[in-house]
Order: C-alpha cells, then structure tokens, then sequence
C-alpha cells in the first residue's frame, strides 16, 4: 500500500533515477517497472550489479550515509516510484537506537565494497576474455 506522504515519480525507459557520483538526496521505492543498477569504471567499462523490481528500494546507501551515488539507476521500461528524501529517512530514523545506526552504516560500507570489488572482478574477467581471443 502506498504512503500518501510520499511522493511519487515516473521514469520512463532509459531514463537514469540517478547517476553514479551525484550527490545523494532521495531514495525511491519501486511501485512497477524496474531498474538495472550499474557501475562505471575509468576506462568506461560499465558493469551490471544487478536489477530491482517492484517493491524493492533504490538509493537508499548514499541517503544513509551521505555519501555520493556509488552506482548508477536506469529505468529498463516505464518505473512508477514513491520518494523517499533525507528529511523524511531522517524522521523515520530518529528513534533508532545507535547500536542499530552504527550496525546499518556497516553494512552500507561492505555493501559498498563488495559493489566495488564485483565491479573490479567483472572488468578484470572481461580484459582476460578479449586477450584470449587476441591470441
């Protein structure tokens, strides 16, 4: 059931929700449709980290911990959305215990490594796969 508080967005097909690097200020909850979540190396080599559906969140690391976009959203056909922005997480949270707090931000952390070290894995594969067929 959806939130009357919360606001609701369409992307349509090919449309970023966000992209790796901006700032993070909302989440979005995905009501239909659904989005591939993707990482840019610096030679440009994209790699896929997985697919999100409805019912699932996206963007929630960053507005956690207030770090920049680790990855980038793009909507693979039309994605209804609700909004989540920091001041509402914020309200949502304030009564968290800090054990708790302290145990989410670590596990954004490793997320966030194992995203990284997935993305490094999946490159180094694929440079080995075009050596080979260089050979």
């Amino acid at each position: 059931m959806s939130d009357p508080k919360l606001e609701t967005k369409i992307f349509e097909r090919g449309n970023n929700l966000f992209k790796e690097g901006e700032p993070a200020t909302e989440a979005y909850i995905i009501k239909s449709g659904y989005v591939t979540v993707w990482h840019e190396d610096s030679d440009g080599t994209k790699t896929a980290l997985g697919t999100r559906a409805e019912g699932e969140i996206v963007g929630e690391m960053g507005l956690i911990d207030d770090v920049p976009r680790s990855a980038t959203v793009t909507a693979q056909d039309r994605v209804l959305v609700e909004v989540i922005t920091r001041a509402q997480l914020e309200t949502m949270l304030k009564d968290v215990p800090d054990a708790l707090s302290t145990i989410l931000h670590q596990l954004i952390e490793s997320l966030r490594c194992c995203n990284d070290m997935l993305a490094m894995y999946v490159s180094q594969a694929s440079t080995r796969l075009e050596l080979n067929d260089l050979q």
